[in-house]
């Protein structure tokens, strides 16, 4: 009966309908015919190694695109090219398949269809493979081996169709007979003499008919579908071969191209050989691989076998080899000896990336993830260069933005809290920068449609230096940021540049047996920088200190750090409560950024711990009742708290060109008013005495008047007063008036304080915080 229903799909398929209308005149007709739920199928992007297939949800075509890897059924039926029939969809029989194997969830999340069991079936037609088919949920029992061959015959029909509607040629060389490059008697030719000889049929070829690399390369390209690869006098680094025997690999003529994290890139010269696809799978044993094709002597060349080249090409690389000088992709900053002096250093490198990108990207029209090998080499240096720059001049961030089609994209980088712009990059160069930066972090370079958070370490003059990253898709394109986390040694105490008074008291609450003392202020205000100088005070022989940390910044000896893990479940509760077990004295808590967080906390400090951690809240009477709200009880909380320092970071006047001047009579007014009129007498200061200092600019400083910051500081400390409001779940404003009572100063006053000190000025002042 089915074979017969498979005989009127047939012909729909061979009517001049095109391949999509058939599709969707037969979907629900194979629904009936396989007594199944729904029928999926994905289509192989002509131009990379990706399916995708799009769905319709509430009348609007949504788009759903799988690699060929571990990370889905689809996506490795299409890796291995070998049917899969799943009788129950589990964890158990996933990995019977593959340890790595996952189910990717989007289809069913898309059409409310929750796959239970599956076929899974390559299209193939005459060694093409066009995609993948998919029969979910029998309604009835399991699939049987009836359904699994009428399955095999449907996809050949549709095989065939996709074949012939995209016009694909029948065999790797035939795209050369059809452009006119060589006859097809020359083909057969060269195909009879690389049967009786040791050399592949483009070796003979290029000898005999003088065709180019690439030629041959968009023929194979086409017909294979997959991406070519041709050698650029630049081996694959030895770091990929560790593994792995090279006289093995020239042996079997395949390569391990290219490791990006859990990703590999394999070079073939047959991807339809499934034998030795599965070969390569076992050998190596990444979670995803991409195969690409290259010509055979060429693996053998990218492997330092040269002996297969034709004689014309292996004289000229012979010649060309000894001048030829370019960057291992996985080497670290710094190994190439150069040293960022100037932004000239990130021009050179961007105009080398920029002059390879536009010849490559547009004469070749390779798809996008397929940049060149020399572009690759200058993303990797303008790359490095970008963040040796950075690190030289101490930006805390670095941010790769795109501008809209036609216009060049921005480098900007932070700078003691500001952006400044480096440079504009141009529009061809954007992709292979972004794609570099992927790399190094080991995030899914082909992804570009949803955000995604990595993290890289990298090396720069014996330093360890480590990035935290994260890409966000706009309208023009993948914007990059990358964080500076710079693994240093802790500020010491005394050059957090407190006030006398906060400075003394902080000193006594840090040294308390117990309790909960929380350092506050937005992203990039210093906070782990002023509980790492904290803890260094503190940290002596006879104290235990745990620290939960994401990331871990700053390292210090005789601390054990440990740094959050979410991917594998280690967040800031569960580490806490082991902490609880390991007899601590000091906890450090990165973050309360939860509930459960602050609770563990606050048992930890009532348990005998002295526990300091940070919180995003404006002010320190704020932080209070921000906790509160959390859910915290009030009197454990208030018996726990020993203080809050709230702090933010202003830019310091450079000292070696700031401008003197005595304050004028409106000036030393306004001073006394912002301070407080009652307050002022404590600062001890005489208008005599007073200088006033504003930005000039000078060679030092970059003409800015600013070099470097400094923390302002607000300390509210638990009085018997301060524990009795948070009881009675008083507001922050109520709370603050009762702090500055007993002896609390704004932010704004420390400002001030610092004002008149000459640190900084009133203009970068009001720049972070407001007058009460």
């Amino acid at each position: 009966m089915i074979k017969l229903q498979l005989v009127n799909i047939k012909n729909i398929f061979q009517e001049k309908y095109s391949f999509e209308s058939a599709w969707t005149k037969c979907t629900e007709d194979l629904i009936a015919i396989f007594n199944i739920e729904q029928v999926r199928l994905y289509k192989r992007d002509p131009k990379k190694t990706e399916l995708f297939s799009v769905v319709q949800v509430s009348g609007q075509p949504l788009e759903i695109r799988l690699p060929f890897s571990t990370s889905s059924i689809a996506g490795y039926t299409a890796l291995t090219q070998l049917p899969f029939v799943l009788k129950s969809l589990n964890e158990k029989e996933l990995q019977s398949i593959h340890v790595d194997l996952s189910f990717d969830t989007q289809y069913d999340n898309f059409t409310g269809v929750k796959t239970k069991n599956l076929i899974s079936m390559p299209i193939q037609h005459e060694n093409s493979f066009m995609g993948v088919l998919q029969l979910v949920n029998k309604v009835s029992g399991d699939f049987s081996r009836e359904d699994e061959a009428f399955c095999r015959l449907l996809v050949n029909i549709m095989g065939q169709k996709l074949v012939e509607e995209y016009n694909l040629p029948r065999g790797p060389y035939e795209q050369l007979v059809f452009r006119g490059l060589i006859t097809q008697k020359q083909l057969e030719d060269a195909q009879e003499k690389s049967s009786q000889r040791p050399l592949s049929t483009s070796y003979f070829l290029q000898a005999d008919y003088d065709l180019s690399v690439k030629d041959i390369g968009a023929s194979l390209e086409l017909f294979y579908q997959t991406p070519f690869v041709q050698f650029a006098n630049n081996p694959v680094s030895d770091k990929m071969l560790k593994r792995i025997n090279r006289q093995y690999l020239i042996k079997n003529i395949w390569l391990p191209w290219r490791f990006d994290g859990d990703h590999v890139v394999v070079l073939v010269s047959n991807p339809h050989d499934i034998d030795k696809n599965e070969e390569i799978r076992r050998i190596v044993n990444a979670k995803s691989y991409e195969f690409r094709v290259a010509l055979q002597e060429e693996i053998l060349a990218f492997l330092g076998d040269f002996s297969q080249l034709p004689p014309k090409v292996r004289s000229k690389l012979e010649e060309n080899k000894a001048g030829d000088a370019t960057l291992d992709p996985g080497d670290f900053l710094g190994d190439s000896g150069e040293d960022p002096r100037s932004n000239s250093d990130l021009a050179s490198a961007l105009a080398g990336l920029a002059g390879e990108a536009d010849e490559e990207l547009e004469s070749a029209h390779l798809p996008e993830e397929d940049i060149s090998q020399e572009s690759r080499q200058l993303a990797v240096r303008f790359v490095n260069q970008i963040i040796m720059h950075a690190h030289k001049i101490g930006a805390s961030d670095i941010h790769i933005e795109p501008s809209r089609t036609g216009r060049p994209g921005l480098v900007r980088m932070r700078i003691d809290g500001s952006c400044e712009e480096v440079l504009s990059l141009p529009e061809s160069t954007i992709k292979p920068v972004v794609s570099r930066i992927k790399i190094i972090s080991n995030l899914d370079i082909s992804e570009r449609r949803l955000p995604q958070d990595g993290k890289a370490r990298v090396r720069f003059k014996g330093r360890d230096l480590e990035l935290r990253i994260a890409t966000l898709p706009t309208v023009n394109g993948e914007s990059v940021v990358l964080r500076m986390l710079s693994s240093g040694q802790s500020l010491p105490f005394e050059k957090l540049n407190l006030s006398k008074k906060n400075q003394a008291e902080i000193e006594r609450l840090m040294i308390k047996p117990h309790g909960i003392f929380l350092v506050v202020g937005p992203t990039g205000s210093g906070k782990t920088t002023t509980l790492h100088s904290i803890l260094a005070k503190i940290n002596t022989p006879d104290k235990k200190i745990w620290t939960v940390e994401d990331p871990v910044e700053i390292t210090q000896p005789g601390l054990q750090q440990v740094q959050v893990d979410s991917a594998i479940g280690l967040d800031f509760p569960r580490i806490m409560r082991s902490f609880l077990r390991a007899d601590p004295d000091v906890i450090l808590v990165g973050e309360m950024r939860d509930f459960q967080t602050a609770q563990i906390g606050v048992e930890a400090s009532l348990t005998g711990h002295m526990v300091f951690s940070t919180l995003h809240t404006n002010s320190a009477p704020e932080t209070v009742t921000r906790l509160l709200d959390m859910g915290i009880e009030p009197l454990n909380f208030s018996e726990a708290l020993q203080g809050v320092l709230a702090q933010r970071l202003v830019k310091t006047l450079c000292s070696s060109c700031k401008q003197e001047s005595t304050p004028s009579d409106e000036v030393w007014e306004h001073l006394i008013k912002q301070y407080g009129q009652d307050f002022f007498p404590e600062l001890q200061v005489q208008r005599s005495s007073v200088k006033i200092f504003t930005a000039k600019g000078c060679a030092r400083c970059g003409q800015s008047g600013y070099r470097g910051r400094t923390g302002i500081h607000e300390l509210l400390v638990a009085t018997p007063e301060i524990r009795k409001a948070i009881v009675q779940k008083q507001s922050a404003e109520a709370i603050a008036t009762l702090a500055i009572e007993q002896g609390m100063r704004t932010l704004y006053q420390d400002g001030i304080a610092k004002v008149i000190k000459g640190d900084i000025d009133i203009f970068q002042l009001q720049k972070v915080t407001v007058s009460d």
